[in-house]
């Protein structure tokens, strides 16, 4: 018999890692080529989703690739990235750079969502009465936060009568990414231009190896090393392995924690539950790593290693997340994606800037091209961007950006809670997003004043140190 008519669905799970993973490779050969990819730096995966939005069931239709099935494989991913986050060893370190970082993403965050909100807000009270007021949450989600967890809220709304809630996260995820480096390379040659960059005067240091996105050097950068004897198991299938039992553990803690909330009555909060799954993912492979520490067999996981494995599911969420973009809801929902979207990425630019300006004492155009990659984008492309205006990465800027978006993680926890709120709380009544609102910004005002109570923040221009 042959294998592939055992399983309808187990078939299309393998064709779509095919057809994901031949997208992958075209996107590769056309950032090799083409020279508009290679002037605004897009990355290959952001070009691999546009083909497969281009010849998938939302375009072309050429290869059976719905939706609904790609919104799936992005809600995994996401869990897998931030188990694999988790189980790296990473230095702890606080200290204004990273701690001011947070709390500039936060404040990010909220005035993303707040733009959001008061957007719908307007719509529901003028032309779209029955528009979901819990779109404008999904513009920090998407924007900041990434496909993956854009998806899984939107998704999770859904029970609440938001059609496409998911497909609609994964839209605005899509144009933050062109925010990221359309808006982001704009960014960069204007703050070159006006003297602002500490090391660069022109972005004629951009290699051809870094333009193709492909190293042609002898020497290549090293991924990891090899903690696990090859003659018994291959080092990456152990860290493979590792991650995908911490992630049967996050299942079995979700399933019966919401087993749990359903024989007590409390059914609204099943959704919420399962939407937050990466986040237990990611305590529960904390505390794993914790274990490993503690009785010093942490050196069978090695860093670089899990390293490797996070951008590789980042890299195909980010595929997923393109190629699911759904046009029949983004033409549902055009206006209020155009209008949050038109004055969320200018009101991220603004905030930023001051910020930058305000928190750091140094390098303040490379951190705030950091955080702006990274406030529209992911991590990811914040460090394609930095690496424009810090070759090397000689300044403290990478470094505070991977530390700091630790602290973010825990910061920004309450307020993915506060966007529950009204569902969660008030069957979704419009009082409940207003109230919502209203503890967003209460917590943005305390934010700040423990930022400035800690002296990291000024309200007047820092000037750098020399």
């Amino acid at each position: 018999m042959n294998p592939w008519d055992l399983d309808v669905n187990l078939r299309a799970v393998v064709l779509d890692f095919l057809y994901l993973s031949s997208f992958i490779l075209i996107g590769t050969l056309l950032r090799r080529y083409i020279k508009f990819f290679q002037r605004f730096l897009i990355p290959n995966n952001l070009i691999a989703g546009a083909i497969g939005l281009l010849i998938a069931s939302q375009g072309l239709g050429l290869v059976d690739l719905p939706s609904e099935r790609l919104g799936v494989y992005v809600y995994h991913l996401l869990a897998l990235t931030f188990i694999s986050l988790g189980l790296r060893q990473e230095k702890k370190q606080w200290g204004k750079g990273p701690l001011s970082k947070a709390f500039a993403s936060l404040s990010s965050y909220i005035v993303q969502a707040t733009i959001g909100l008061l957007v719908a807000f307007i719509l529901i009270y003028t032309i779209e009465p029955d528009l979901f007021a819990g779109i404008g949450l999904l513009v920090p989600l998407g924007f900041g936060m990434g496909p993956g967890l854009a998806y899984a809220m939107g998704n999770s709304w859904e029970h609440w009568g938001f059609e496409g809630g998911g497909l609609v996260g994964l839209t605005f995820a899509a144009i933050g990414y062109l925010f990221a480096f359309f808006a982001g390379m704009a960014i960069i040659h204007w703050g070159i231009r006006t003297g602002q960059s500490a090391l660069i005067k022109s972005t004629d240091h951009i290699t051809y190896d870094m333009r193709i996105g492909i190293n042609k050097e002898t020497e290549h950068p090293v991924a990891g090393h090899l903690p696990m004897s090859s003659e018994a198991i291959e080092s990456m299938a152990f860290q493979f392995g590792l991650i995908g039992f911490i992630y049967l553990l996050t299942y079995g803690f979700c399933y019966a924690f919401t087993t749990l909330l359903e024989n007590v009555g409390a059914h609204d909060f099943v959704a919420t539950i399962w939407s937050f799954h990466f986040v237990f993912g990611l305590l529960i492979a904390l505390l794993v790593r914790k274990i490993f520490d503690k009785t010093k067999t942490a050196y069978v996981i090695d860093s670089g290693l899990m390293t490797r494995w996070m951008g590789v599911f980042l890299d195909y969420l980010v595929v997923g997340a393109v190629a699911a973009i759904s046009i029949t809801i983004v033409g549902q929902y055009w206006r209020s994606i155009l209008f949050m979207s038109i004055l969320a990425g200018p009101a991220t630019f603004g905030i930023l800037y001051y910020f930058c300006y305000r928190a750091f004492d140094d390098y303040h155009f490379e951190r705030f091209v950091e955080l702006f990659g990274e406030m529209t984008g992911t991590i990811n492309s914040a460090l394609v961007l930095l690496r424009v205006v810090d070759p090397e990465f000689k300044t403290p800027v990478a470094e505070d950006a991977v530390y700091g978006s630790g602290i973010t993680l825990f910061l920004g926890i309450p307020l993915l809670v506060v966007l529950n709120v009204p569902t969660a709380f008030y069957k979704n009544a419009i009082e409940g997003y207003w109230i919502a609102l209203g503890i967003l910004i209460i917590y943005l005002v305390i934010a700040v004043v423990i930022w400035r109570v800690t002296g990291y923040l000024q309200f007047k221009r820092v000037v750098p140190k020399p």
